[in-house]
């Protein structure tokens, strides 16, 4: 897909990620993730306040996709991981905390060019090794980030309120 640009993110930029983060995993596990804790975990997970204070964090930067329009259609969120889960080794750790492209655009070179844009980030940062946990049941994000070479190195618990999901750990060497 042409027509679309990846720029780090601002303080500015809150308010849109807030509104397109809730949207985008809504639109993927809103199906499997149910009320009354869906909304608590949005309203936990994606309030304004907490992605500037994370925006503004040295440790952390987030990217945005748009459209040419632009329209938001997709974001990652990476930081520093000085203490990484068991499986994930190296001597200076990134996590890709969140990674979600619109549904509308999964196949059109979005999510690649979004991934590429943050692995060269951990790179410019000085990483060795960058990990992400990733949901089980959704193969095809597991089959995306196998695609973007990283592997499974472990397992970890996902809690949604009374819900536990079993999510793979997923690391790749930069």
């Amino acid at each position: 897909m042409t027509g679309f640009s990846i720029r780090q993110c601002t303080v500015d930029d809150a308010t849109t990620l807030s509104t397109l983060s809730a949207r985008l995993f809504t639109e993927t596990y809103g199906p499997t993730h149910p009320e009354p804790e869906l909304s608590r975990y949005l309203a936990r997970s994606f309030a304004v306040k907490g992605l500037r204070a994370a925006i503004a964090d040295d440790g952390v930067a987030m990217f945005i996709a748009e459209t040419s329009e632009g329209q938001a259609i997709a974001y990652a969120y990476i930081r520093a991981s000085p203490d990484p889960p068991d499986g994930v080794s190296g001597d200076r750790v990134f996590e890709i905390v969140r990674f979600y492209v619109d549904g509308a655009f999964h196949g059109r070179g979005v999510g690649k060019a979004l991934m590429q844009e943050s692995l060269n980030e951990t790179k410019r940062r000085g990483a060795d090794l960058v990990w992400l946990q990733v949901w089980k049941e959704a193969p095809w994000a597991v089959g995306f980030y196998e695609r973007m070479g990283f592997t499974v190195v472990g397992s970890a618990k996902f809690y949604f309120g009374e819900q536990i999901g079993d999510d793979h750990v997923m690391a790749k060497s930069v």
